[in-house]
């Protein structure tokens, strides 16, 4: 799943996981059911996305 990750993926991952942190903040005091979602989301995309990380070091290392 993670073997075939490209920096530019990686880039855009954090990238839409910041903008799911922001909208969760954006909707806290009137929509509190999609807040936790958006929070829940990109939690579970920013653990995903740093074992994506993890990955990606560990290839650039074996290939040197």
């Amino acid at each position: 799943m993670f073997k075939d990750i490209s920096k530019l993926q990686l880039v855009l991952s954090f990238f839409m996981i910041f903008i799911g942190f922001l909208q969760a903040f954006n909707n806290w005091g009137e929509k509190r059911t999609l807040s936790l979602f958006f929070l829940t989301s990109s939690t579970l995309a920013l653990i995903f996305a740093i074992i994506g990380l993890i990955v990606y070091r560990k290839r650039q290392i074996t290939k040197d």
